[in-house]
């Protein structure tokens, strides 16, 4: 079974959505391992956090916490964004193994994918999505992974879950790519013409 990862911002010497890694980190190990012990997460990461820092906190597990690593975050840019059609692609647990993505993005020229599964959009290659009405920000109800900064956006309100499909996106203005590194504010809003 491939290892398991947590991607987590640090700002401000705190690790943002922690309720939600954290939350999921325990799913995860308790559904695929059976485990019910509880591994802190903070403690863990506060631990080993260098003096600062702030970035991007890469942990792999299974079982146990296995490694940590603290590197710098810069958005990508996204210039050209194309609609993939992949009935099979399952990714409801944050796997290291993200050989299907990186298969489905080798396909095609543009810069990001956004994958069409059973006739609904999910995801991007590397995050979820949230797109503009005009009115609201909506989150695609048929995600692949249910995001921390996507759950952390649907608790505060500040963004709402509906289906949405291809045929859509004519009603929306622009769109952004959310992560665990970019909330609603930090995420470059794009215009959805730039989707084929």
């Amino acid at each position: 079974m491939s290892r398991l990862i947590e991607t987590i911002c640090i700002r401000n010497g705190e690790i943002r959505n922690l309720e939600f890694h954290q939350e999921r980190m325990n799913r995860s190990r308790w559904k695929l391992s059976g485990l019910s012990n509880e591994l802190n997460l903070n403690e863990f990461v506060m631990s080993k956090l260098p003096k600062e820092f702030q970035g991007k906190c890469r942990i792999i597990y299974l079982e146990e916490l296995e490694s940590i690593e603290f590197l710098p975050y810069q958005i990508r840019p996204v210039q050209s964004v194309r609609l993939v059609e992949n009935n099979e692609v399952d990714y409801s647990y944050k796997f290291e193994d993200r050989s299907v993505f990186e298969q489905m993005k080798d396909s095609v020229t543009e810069d990001e994918i956004i994958i069409v599964k059973n006739g609904q959009i999910t995801d991007s290659s590397y995050s979820n999505l949230v797109f503009f009405d005009g009115e609201n920000w909506i989150t695609p109800r048929s995600f692949l992974l249910n995001g921390t900064m996507r759950q952390s956006l649907l608790k505060s309100g500040k963004i709402i879950e509906e289906e949405v499909n291809p045929k859509d996106l004519n009603r929306f203005h622009s769109f952004k790519l959310i992560n665990a590194m970019m909330n609603l504010e930090e995420s470059p809003e794009l215009d959805v013409s730039i989707i084929v």
